[in-house]
Parts: C-alpha cells; sequence; structure tokens
C-alpha cells in the first residue's frame, strides 16, 4: 500500500473523491485509468482493490430521496391509542380484529371522539401497518419478569395421571391451580388465590381466600364451577393436597366431571392456568404478602373487575396446527377473540345464560373497567406506602 503524500481533512478528501470519481468515468483506457489509480493511491493511501471499488461507485451528488407511499392512517392514531390503552397495550395480532369494534364502543360511551370516516378507516388497517403505528406510540406499561411459581409435588393414587390435548375442542375443560401471595415467605398464614381457566375458550375465574386448607379451597372452587357460563366436564390440577383430597374427589363423582393430575415435574402440563397465574395475578397484583382479611377483601374485589375485563374485553388468540420441520416446530394461531366470543361461536352456554352475558356486555366501558382496575392498584399501593416499615 502506498503512502500519503499528505494529509487531507475530512471534507476535503471526499470533495478529492468525488472529482476523481467523474475523471475516472470520463478516462477512455486501461493507461489513463490506471494513471487515475496510481494518484489515488499516492494521494490517499488507498489500496489499489479499494481505489477500484471506490471509482465504480455510482456519485453521490445529493442525499438519497426515501422513497414509497405517504403515511397512511395518520388521522386514526388517537382513536387507535385509546383502544390500545383499553386493551392493556396488547400486541397488534390481538388489537387488529377488535379495533372497530372496541372504537365504537368507546365512542359510544364518551371515551373517544371519532368521525365515521375514522371508524371506517379502522377495519380497513392490516396488522402489519398497525404494528408499525404501535411501534411509533409510547408504552407506558413496564415490562415485567416471567413468574417462577413453585408447584406442588405430592401424589395421589386416587386421581389419575392425565392432561388435555393441545387441540382440545370441548369447552369446560378446567385448568386450576394456586397463586401465594407470601412476599416470599411460607412462614405463617397468608393469602392466595385459586385460578381456574378453561383451556378451549380462555374464559377464567380468580378468587382469593386467606390460607390453603382443603375445605376453603374447595368451597372457592365449587363455587366458581356452579357460576361457570357453560358446562364442566373435565378438572386438571397439579399434585397438592389441596385439590387432591376426598373433598374434590367426591365433587367430581357427584357432577360427572373427569378429573386427573399433572405428570410430576411436568409443569407444562398445566399450562394454561400458569400463563393466566402470570399475565392476571402477578402483572396485576405483584409478589407483596397479603396476610389479612382485609387483604382478602381488596383481592376479591380487584378480581371481580378484573374477571369481567377478562373475560368480556380482551382478546386473545388460540394455537390451531403445528407442523414441523426438521428441527423446528410451525405454530399458526386463530383470530384474536374474547374468550365470551369464543364460547357465544361454540354454542356452549344456554340461550338464557347467553342473553344475560351479551347484555352485561353491552353495558361494559372497556376504559372504564381499565380505569376501575388501575384506580384500585394505586389506592392500595398508596396505602401501603404509608404503613411503617415493621410493618411490612
Amino acid at each position: 500500500m502506498a503512502s500519503r503524500e499528505r494529509s487531507l481533512t475530512v471534507t476535503a478528501g471526499r470533495e478529492y473523491v468525488q472529482v476523481m470519481r467523474g475523471r475516472y468515468a470520463r478516462a477512455v483506457g486501461r493507461a489513463a485509468k490506471g494513471a487515475l489509480l496510481d494518484e489515488l493511491e499516492r494521494v490517499l493511501g488507498w489500496h489499489r482493490k479499494h481505489a477500484v471499488r471506490a471509482m465504480a461507485r455510482a456519485p453521490r451528488n445529493s442525499p438519497p430521496i426515501r422513497g414509497g407511499r405517504p403515511r397512511q392512517y395518520l388521522a386514526c392514531m388517537v382513536a387507535i391509542e385509546r383502544v390500545w390503552e383499553a386493551l392493556d397495550y396488547c400486541c397488534a395480532e390481538r388489537l387488529q380484529p377488535q379495533l372497530q369494534r372496541l372504537a365504537r364502543d368507546l365512542v359510544r360511551f364518551g371515551e373517544l371522539e371519532a368521525s365515521e370516516e375514522v371508524l371506517e378507516a379502522l377495519g380497513c388497517i392490516s396488522r402489519a401497518t398497525l404494528a408499525r403505528r404501535l411501534a411509533s406510540l409510547p408504552r407506558p406499561k413496564p415490562r415485567r419478569l416471567p413468574v417462577a411459581p413453585h408447584p406442588q409435588r405430592l401424589l395421589r393414587a386416587a386421581v389419575p395421571i392425565g392432561r388435555f390435548a393441545w387441540d382440545e375442542a370441548r369447552p369446560g375443560a378446567l385448568e386450576i391451580d394456586l397463586v401465594e401471595h407470601n412476599g416470599g415467605s411460607s412462614s405463617g398464614h397468608y393469602a392466595v388465590t385459586l385460578s381456574v381457566v378453561d383451556v378451549v375458550s380462555g374464559w377464567s375465574r380468580r378468587r382469593a381466600m386467606l390460607g390453603r386448607s382443603q375445605v376453603v379451597v374447595h368451597e372457592a372452587l365449587q363455587g366458581i364451577v356452579n357460576e361457570w357460563p357453560s358446562r364442566v366436564w373435565g378438572l386438571h390440577s397439579d399434585n397438592g393436597s389441596e385439590f387432591l383430597n376426598a373433598h374434590l374427589v367426591r365433587f367430581c363423582e357427584r357432577h360427572a366431571i373427569e378429573h386427573h393430575r399433572s405428570r410430576p415435574y411436568r409443569k407444562n402440563d398445566n399450562a394454561h392456568v400458569e400463563q393466566k397465574n402470570r399475565q392476571l395475578v402477578r402483572e396485576v397484583v405483584g409478589y407483596a404478602r397479603y396476610d389479612q382479611h382485609s387483604d382478602v377483601r381488596w383481592l376479591n374485589g380487584v378480581y371481580e373487575v378484573l374477571d369481567a375485563y377478562a373475560n368480556m374485553v380482551v382478546p386473545s388468540q388460540k394455537l390451531i396446527s403445528k407442523t414441523r420441520e426438521g428441527s423446528k416446530v410451525r405454530k399458526r394461531y386463530d383470530t384474536a377473540r374474547t374468550p365470551f366470543e369464543r364460547l357465544s361461536e361454540l354454542e356452549a352456554i344456554s340461550p338464557q345464560r347467553q342473553s344475560e352475558l351479551a347484555a352485561f356486555r353491552r353495558d361494559l366501558n372497556p376504559l372504564a373497567l381499565k380505569r376501575e382496575i388501575d384506580a384500585r392498584l394505586e389506592r392500595r399501593k398508596s396505602a401501603r406506602s404509608k404503613l411503617p416499615a415493621a410493618a411490612d
């Protein structure tokens, strides 16, 4: 590599290269082009190959101009942001199928001002375009770490090992689990949340109680099952003694409910309810310790609003196919729908119950529900922050 004859500033070097590129383009013959390359090596200290490539590039007389169509749906951004907030900042795949319907609901409840043209445009926006628009919006909800709950390992011979198929199609297949609110210490008496989810529709319920005795858990579970919108035919639990006991066995036999438990050390057998534990329990009420009757009343007050929000407003996607391609598994998901919509499409609810739930859904303000949950959590956070350190 030749050494430089003299040093050039960055700006002067760029101008010199532009001039040399024009001379190189006009040069005729190998000798003329070679002389120019020799000069570049001598002046700039370039390698011969680098000089050839630099001269072959097209001259850049002006900065590149970005092409493509102008950005669309700018008039819809306010409506998109409000609906996105109502759905707790979910992904575009879950937001897009519900965007227009929820926007009309928010307009009807006075939460949003939008013209008919904007509402019609919301029904035309694609999932990819919506994802790009959401990427430009601020996301106030913080990211949270995944939960690592502690499964119970106790085995009971009275309940067989089994699990629901990933493509189960009959509503009424319930997975159940307990979430502890002990603040990291299992000593003493503390609250637990009973979480129940239908693996087909995604319909879920939660109920808090003080302690995890078999009688208390069974009474809470019995109350939830009796209020379930569709017929319950299956029950799946982990190996905890709060579920594998005579109370629950007799209850399942009396109501012709199939009861089976997870394989030891296989938490994914209870995957649906574990996912809801993270999304609708831990991410909402956190990991603090709750060990008073007032704490249980507050938790149940939050769950009363949260259950309606999760079952009637928040859409989810369901796995519909899995295909193995070599070492990879390709998964396909259906269109995002709420648990109530899934149950309605499967005709799993009695006509009278369907009418009651439809009327209940029409009277729900999605954004007001979201605000009510946030307000209850904020009031609790403020109240706990005023307590002395020893009380925590």
